[in-house]
């Protein structure tokens, strides 16, 4: 994480008592649960550029964007006005702007980006669905080798390593579908995104592991067998609509880096005339 990113994040906690992100689903147990519904709370770091916040004091919810963000002159122009207010810096200085028909070409501007962001942890809460379910399966199987009559003990203590292995790696796709959901930069969606796709891998990896394992005690107890492959198909069916989200989940996020940076640019030219036409006062 860069200098500025961090800056970002921690001016973040500041202003709002540490959740500043624009989707934050709470972290998940094991087995993963689902992500809680977004926060109106919204924290945009973009990696140049001097700093600047949209604030709306009543609803306690802040867009920032750029380096060099004042936290604490923020924070105190949040306890003296009201309603929305833009502050930004200018050559070192801050400013503040509360004209009505410049705040609302910011607002506009960054709500495509918003509402893509809001998709996107759509589409992470269905991925952490599908982990947990997989990790319940898993234990399950896990489970109902430990019941086979006559299954020898290594067999069996495999079966429910495999199964808390699955509920593991469930959990830490669900962290990992968040992340690249809440991601902010190009480079974050994609490392999130990388992990989704080793989780899978090692996922699918385990779950082969397994049907071996079943493929033993087949041959001892069919009948038992038969039950665990039913488990072990279910499984397989889970496992395929995550592929399918997490191309999904590439392309908006392709289409969110595209609208942050139309937003930023909509910004800084709103910056720009509050500036020329004195419609931005300093803040002292």
């Amino acid at each position: 994480m860069s200098t500025s990113h961090r800056l970002i994040l921690s001016l973040a906690g500041i202003l709002l008592g540490g959740s500043a992100l624009a989707v934050q689903p709470p972290e998940p147990p094991a087995p993963p649960a689902a992500p809680a519904a977004p926060s109106k709370h919204i924290n945009i770091s973009m990696g140049s550029g001097d700093g600047y916040a949209l604030v709306d004091s009543s609803e306690d919810s802040v867009t920032m964007a750029g380096t060099d963000v004042d936290g604490q002159q923020i924070k105190q122009l949040q306890r003296s006005l009201k309603g929305h207010f833009l502050w930004f810096r200018d050559q070192g200085k801050g400013y503040v702007t509360q004209d009505a028909a410049l705040l609302a070409r910011v607002r506009d501007a960054w709500k495509p980006s918003q509402d893509l962001g809001l998709q996107m942890s759509g589409l992470g809460k269905q991925m952490s669905e599908h982990g947990k379910a997989m990790g319940e399966l898993g234990s399950k199987m896990g489970a109902h080798g430990a019941a086979q009559a006559n299954v020898g003990a290594r067999d069996v203590a495999q079966l429910q390593a495999l199964g808390r292995q699955q509920q593991e790696l469930g959990r830490k796709m669900g962290e990992a579908a968040r992340r690249q959901a809440q991601a902010t930069t190009e480079t974050a969606r994609r490392a999130a995104g990388r992990e989704v796709e080793r989780l899978q891998q090692q996922m699918e990896d385990a779950q082969d592991a397994m049907e071996e394992v079943n493929d033993r005690i087949a041959a001892a107890q069919e009948r038992e067998a038969d039950k665990v492959d039913v488990l072990s198909r279910q499984m397989d069916q889970r496992s395929k609509p995550m592929e399918t989200l997490g191309k999904q989940m590439e392309a908006l996020g392709r289409q969110q880096e595209k609208a942050t940076k139309a937003a930023d640019k909509a910004t800084r030219q709103v910056i720009a005339q509050a500036l020329s036409e004195g419609k931005a006062r300093l803040v002292r």
